[in-house]
């Protein structure tokens, strides 16, 4: 008998061990300070934080007091059908209601709503529109701050009312199918609005944001529907962005702000008749236009400007146009420049004079074609005091050939007497196919006396490093050697 008892008690051991490891565990992060456990609970999902809440009646005190909540990453077996979604839409529902008023510090939502196939007898019957607006209205009850929103809806459906005259609200992402009317407030402490996919009645809202946002600091416009008049004046504002396809009907872009310091514009339409752009932006130090350019736009002379980059959509043409107003600034020095803008500077035969205070710049193209050499020239040619340089390649899918990438060797760069070489530092350039790449490569090394660090990006199996090895070096410069993934490129 004695025996048999020995027996037991050694064979308890082991899950007692691992009871006592699991009490100790529990017990270090249960007598954690309120607000270090809270500042780890922010990291973790709905799902993550449901099962913490689980362990014991502290964590589930911690769990109702999260005052971040992340309503994202829901397995997929959780939302197949209309009853799975009703079932986990009830508990997020009864998550809400338990925490009752406690603060929300920040509240993102990422849900795709549910669609039936077009052949389904039955209709959906989730109702999640209305469970989606009753959450941001509890979340505005609990004095969020933050309000991140990426919704897949199939209806423009009215964005609640609540949301913009909410005091505590600092920061608004908003990616769904919405309407948004023109807010009743006379003020708001939104710092940070980006509207996406989002549907504005009235213009009157743009106004709104002007006179009633104070204090904001970032506005971001991508795929807005709506208007065709986009006018923001703003003395707060440090940062704008407009990203507008050719089917969103915009006409007429007039921005302004003492502090503005970023502007970021990625505009496509058909024809240029009838669009304007007004710019006053006298504090302006970085400036990216994407897309088509308007005629004759107005960019107010920014003084400041040190960062700029044109990126011409392939069928645009009208780069003059903004040129002569970005580059009135002696401060640019940082350029970055598409294919199709190298090509169009090429066309045109005439270089814009700040060029030559250019002392970085970036160049993104898709290969070192034959068809591309001479224009590359044509833009290194105007670039005298150059430091560091970028050659980013995304070839296309298909490859072309070897001999389209192949005409110009080492000799050619050196006859061309580039001025900028001598100045030259720093070098980074993505290789794809053919040689031309490797070559200019080999002239850089050959040339650029003051270079210090050459990174090289080529594609697997390439003969790039023996032949750069062996070829002449007049500098110390460093040269890394890095291979590109070629599913990525």
């Amino acid at each position: 008998m004695e025996h048999k008892s020995k027996l037991m008690a050694t064979a308890s051991r082991p899950g007692q061990a691992r009871m006592h490891a699991k009490s100790r565990r529990v017990d270090i992060f249960s007598h954690l300070p309120d607000e270090v456990a809270l500042r780890i609970l922010c990291r973790l999902s709905i799902k993550d934080l449901t099962r913490f809440g689980c362990v014991s009646k502290r964590c589930r005190q911690l769990y109702l007091l999260s005052p971040v909540l992340h309503f994202d990453d829901f397995p997929k077996a959780n939302t197949l059908t209309c009853g799975k979604r009703l079932k986990l839409l009830n508990c997020l529902d009864r998550y809400l209601v338990h925490r009752g008023d406690n603060k929300i510090m920040k509240f993102s939502v990422c849900w795709a709503c549910h669609r039936l196939p077009a052949d389904e007898a039955t209709q959906c019957f989730c109702d999640e529109y209305y469970r989606i607006m009753t959450w941001i209205h509890n979340a505005v009850r609990c004095k969020v701050q933050v309000l991140d929103l990426e919704i897949s809806m199939f209806e423009d459906m009215a964005f609640p009312s609540c949301v913009f005259p909410c005091e505590s609200l600092v920061h608004l992402s908003l990616d769904m199918k919405c309407r948004i009317e023109v807010p009743s407030t006379f003020f708001s402490n939104l710092q940070y609005l980006d509207l996406s996919k989002v549907n504005i009645v009235d213009e009157g809202f743009f106004k709104w944001i002007s006179c009633s946002c104070k204090v904001i600091k970032e506005l971001n416009l991508h795929q807005v529907y709506g208007p065709k008049n986009v006018t923001i004046e703003s003395w707060s504002l440090e940062s704008f962005s407009l990203e507008c396809h050719k089917l969103i009907d915009i006409c007429h872009l007039n921005i302004s702000g003492e502090k503005l310091e970023e502007i970021f514009i990625d505009w496509k339409f058909a024809t240029p008749n009838g669009k304007s752009l007004s710019i006053f932006a006298p504090n302006l130090e970085k400036f990216y236009w994407f897309g088509n350019f308007v005629r004759n736009p107005s960019l107010g002379n920014p003084g400041c400007l040190k960062e700029v980059g044109i990126f011409l959509d392939p069928e645009a043409d009208d780069y003059k146009y903004v040129f002569d107003d970005v580059y009135t600034s002696s401060e640019v020095n940082f350029l970055n420049l598409n294919e199709e803008t190298i090509k169009a500077l090429f066309r045109d035969g005439s270089m814009p004079a700040p060029f030559e205070n250019i002392r970085h710049l970036r160049v993104h193209i898709r290969s070192f074609i034959n068809d591309l050499v001479p224009a590359m020239v044509f833009l290194f040619s105007g670039l005298h005091n150059l430091y560091t340089l970028y050659i980013k390649s995304s070839p296309p899918l298909v490859e072309p050939e070897s001999n389209n990438a192949s005409g110009f060797v080492m000799g050619h760069w050196s006859m061309q007497n580039l001025a900028f070489i001598k100045q030259l530092k720093e070098v980074t350039i993505e290789l794809s196919h053919g040689s031309n790449g490797v070559e200019f490569a080999m002239y850089m090394l050959a040339h650029a006396q003051n270079l210090e660090k050459m990174v090289i990006i080529h594609l697997p199996k390439q003969y790039v490093r023996r032949k750069i090895k062996k070829s002449k070096n007049i500098s110390k410069a460093k040269i890394v050697f890095k291979e590109r993934n070629r599913d990525l490129v």
